[in-house]
């Protein structure tokens, strides 16, 4: 187990104006940049805030027996979350996976080198979050075993967010953790996303979520719990099993009549516009 490791780590953060220190690892803060950054490229970047780190610190703390041995995380930008999580969870292989076409920085392939060296951390760029057939191809090649906890923190949109779930949660095992951080983008006052590209998915992760405990509340076997926090969500992983390649989520929820799943979306979509449209016209 090595969860209670990564309590330990959460402690020792110490948190400045521009950047997060764990130990002698440099996080920019990339919410805080500026131009009186006078590290260059040594640092890793950081997209996570103090208060979703706050929200996962108090997440782990109440869970410190969780195994987090095998971890996959969607969306890893520069590498600096996989540091952050390699620090806090101690996981014993780490894959993360990106759609940007890129390399490791210097920086990240010198914290691997130190700190996680015998192939314990491995990335793949350019690989989408709903590219399922990679995803699986890397899974397989990567783990011996089940997955201990997924970490979605890609696209953030419902249809490549649902292919990632779809595709992996048959491949965590029961117990075991899929987190979907920024589910609520489209409900926090201080995002303004008002152009025709965003309109149709305005609250589309909402949709993600509610159908998650629809699930939990159809098949027991499925999924144990399902925790809403304003950052991420988490999905336990039931006792039931799962079909890799053939697992849809929508085959696990029972609708009765005026319950609709294309109801439920509407409502969410009508509302959704709604809420931008009142942000268009201020």
């Amino acid at each position: 187990m090595t969860g209670g490791k990564g309590v330990t780590a959460f402690e020792r953060i110490e948190w400045r104006p521009d950047r997060m220190l764990l130990g002698d690892v440099v996080f920019r803060l990339q919410g805080r940049a500026n131009d009186d950054w006078e590290l260059g490229e040594e640092c890793l970047v950081f997209y996570k805030g103090r208060r979703l780190v706050d929200q996962y610190a108090d997440f782990f703390s109440r869970h410190p027996d969780l195994c987090t041995d095998n971890l996959l995380e969607l969306g890893i930008f520069g590498g600096g979350s996989m540091a952050f999580w390699l620090e806090c969870l101690r996981p014993r292989k780490h894959v993360g996976v990106d759609i940007k076409n890129q390399s490791d920085t210097a920086y990240f392939r010198r914290f691997v080198a130190e700190r996680a060296a015998g192939g314990r951390i491995k990335t793949y760029w350019g690989t989408s979050q709903d590219d399922v057939p990679a995803l699986l191809r890397i899974v397989r090649q990567e783990f011996e075993g089940p997955l201990d906890l997924v970490i979605d923190d890609a696209s953030h949109f419902y249809e490549p967010t649902l292919a990632s779930f779809e595709a992996l949660f048959p491949l965590v095992r029961p117990g075991g953790l899929y987190i979907i951080e920024d589910w609520a983008w489209a409900h926090w006052r201080e995002v303004d996303l008002t152009s025709a590209r965003f309109l149709d998915r305005a609250a589309q992760l909402t949709t993600l979520v509610a159908e998650l405990v629809a699930a939990t509340g159809t098949d027991r076997g499925l999924i144990t719990r399902v925790e809403v926090r304003h950052g991420f969500t988490v999905v336990e992983r039931g006792p039931g099993r799962l079909a890799s390649g053939t697992f849809r989520l929508a085959d696990h929820i029972y609708w009765r009549p005026g319950q609709a799943r294309r109801d439920l979306l509407r409502r969410l979509r009508r509302a959704g516009r709604e809420m931008f449209g009142r942000r268009a016209r201020r």
